[in-house]
């Protein structure tokens, strides 16, 4: 068995450790289109930077946004009020993504990545998440389209036009200096001037358990960023109270 392919006793903490407390972030970039087009849906890829993000958004100003669903945004204006004009929110280092959606509207292209667990790439790949007979991740995909298209209509926030902002979101997400996508496991231990931001991100989030541990030995799933061939739906507990944190942020 794939060591990423988690016991049964371990799947409800995995879609305990994604789903409750789902809230939508945002980033806009300008990217180039073969830049954008890597992005396929279905394919799962780690962050191997810290991911800035913003829980408020308008009318996108770049031709690329991306919107995260994630239970682990820390909320960084709490430790730096000034940070606070921005929604400032921030994703942890080696941090890993499932492309749910690429949807071109208007000239913008939105990539909704879904925020999972190391030990859960497997079980992201291989099925779509339900409950009951309610297909989740096209639930949610429906409602990240409907955002793209009502902040369409607002005016970006004039804090998220500031160049001390642009700069540190225009930049894709997983990708390296040579715009390729970097290894699923980390070639090395984190850099120790890393090492506080990334365990008060941890602390912030409550992200207690080991989930999110890669082991340096570990073997990734076959074709992780492969498309998900959709055929085995997981049947995860309904807790309730998640889907209307899900869009309750700006």
């Amino acid at each position: 068995m794939n060591k990423n392919n988690p016991p049964v006793e371990r799947l409800e903490e995995i879609i305990n450790w994604t789903l409750p407390g789902l809230t939508m972030y945002y980033r806009d970039s300008n990217l180039e289109p073969d830049v954008i087009k890597k992005y396929e849906v279905g394919m799962i890829f780690r962050s191997g930077t810290f991911v800035d993000v913003s829980n408020y958004a308008g009318k996108p100003i770049t031709n690329c946004r991306f919107i995260f669903a994630s239970s682990k945004a820390a909320p960084m204006f709490k430790v730096n009020p000034e940070t606070q004009k921005w929604g400032f929110h921030a994703i942890n280092y080696n941090s890993y993504f499932k492309v749910l959606d690429v949807y071109e509207y208007q000239e913008i292209t939105q990539v909704f990545l879904l925020h999972i667990p190391f030990k859960g790439i497997d079980l992201f790949k291989r099925t779509v998440l339900k409950l009951g007979e309610q297909n989740i991740e096209e639930q949610i995909i429906t409602k990240a389209r409907e955002s793209l298209h009502q902040k369409m209509q607002k005016e970006s926030p004039p804090a998220l036009l500031e160049k001390a902002w642009l700069d540190r979101t225009n930049f894709p997400i997983g990708l390296d200096h040579k715009n390729e996508f970097f290894s699923l496991l980390p070639s090395g231990p984190l850099q120790p001037m890393a090492r506080p931001l990334f365990t008060g991100i941890k602390k912030m989030t409550g992200d207690t358990s080991d989930l999110n541990t890669p082991e340096m030995d570990a073997t990734p799933p076959p074709e992780a960023n492969a498309k998900s061939d959709n055929q085995a739906p997981s049947q995860p507990k309904s807790k309730g109270g998640f889907w209307s944190n899900l869009f309750g942020k700006k």
